[in-house]
């Protein structure tokens, strides 16, 4: 019983120190509004700026997804007839990984081509028809090595066809994707230890200037522990207060460049939308803020107190 009563007035007394250190840092906060509107803008505009690239990234790839750009792979055969032509692409449409597969008849890629020209009379000239016939593969997975992969297997199926597949894009894309992901984690890298080491020597700073009232405290036996509670607080506050600047920062400047985006496409013919922000992108924030305001909070705390 008595154990029970003890725990129960160990937290008790843990919440009060708690939510007294939450109160002071709260009011410190709200009795120096300027350098807590500024502190909080500079972390809004760190964490707004890589969510923004992230986001435009994001958007750029599904952007490309947009235009007809599915890896395919043409066979050109050397085919007489349509029986051989589509009992060739049954074949093929029966292996594992294919999607879609479209023959085409030399007669139909010719007078598709006469079409595509400004004066179809210039093949009035060919007595006959030098086009093979073609069948298009479209492979289920998208990836680089599939492609390359079904590339293979249908050279091993059909020896006699010439077989050419358009797969380099998706490799230069994934590449672009991946040099501009490991782009945007240096820049948040660095924006991070940046706007940590400010929080840092802002925490510190406060922490100097009530140097008279932390000597009387340890005097009393304070702890380093009691005494950089309040700082932590505060940078959990600018934490949360940054994040929410953030998310409007993310808002407005979507809100810039959802219209001339779309418009854009529009012109060149592609049917896209501009994806904002979601719900996880905004907790992303909110936790980045406040990991990084109880960071700068810890090391900015821990300097002032060992000097």
């Amino acid at each position: 019983m008595k154990d029970g009563s003890d725990r129960a007035g160990y937290l008790e007394a843990w919440l009060y120190n708690h939510s007294e250190a939450a109160r002071r840092s709260l009011w410190r906060r709200v009795h120096a509004p300027g350098q807590t509107l500024i502190l909080v803008a500079v972390l809004g505009f760190v964490l707004a700026l890589p969510a923004y690239l992230w986001l435009l990234l994001e958007n750029a790839r599904a952007l490309s997804a947009g235009v007809d750009h599915q890896p395919r792979i043409a066979l050109y055969l050397d085919l007489e007839g349509g029986e051989a032509l589509t009992g060739t692409a049954a074949r093929i449409d029966a292996l594992p990984g294919v999607a879609e597969v479209t023959a085409i008849e030399a007669d139909a890629a010719l007078a598709a081509y006469r079409e595509s020209l400004p004066d179809p009379a210039l093949l009035d000239w060919l007595e006959d028809n030098p086009l093979p016939a073609i069948i298009e593969v479209l492979p289920l997975e998208r990836t680089p090595e599939a492609v390359a992969a079904m590339e293979q297997q249908l050279a091993t199926l059909l020896p006699e066809a010439t077989v050419i597949s358009d797969h380099e894009w998706v490799r230069q894309l994934d590449a672009l994707h991946a040099a501009g992901l490991r782009v945007l984690l240096v820049v948040s890298a660095l924006l991070a230890l940046g706007i940590t080491l400010i929080l840092a020597v802002a925490s510190a700073a406060e922490l100097r200037e009530r140097h008279e009232e932390i000597a009387i405290s340890r005097i009393t036996g304070a702890t380093d522990r009691f005494l950089r509670r309040p700082s932590l607080y505060g940078g959990l506050l600018l934490g949360v207060g940054g994040g929410l600047v953030s998310l409007i920062l993310l808002g407005i400047v979507v809100m810039m460049t959802r219209s001339p985006v779309e418009e854009a496409a529009v012109v060149f013919g592609i049917p896209f939308a501009f994806a904002g922000p979601q719900a996880r992108v905004g907790l992303m924030l909110v936790g980045t803020g406040l990991v990084l305001g109880w960071i700068g909070a810890r090391l900015g705390s821990a300097a002032a107190l060992r000097d």
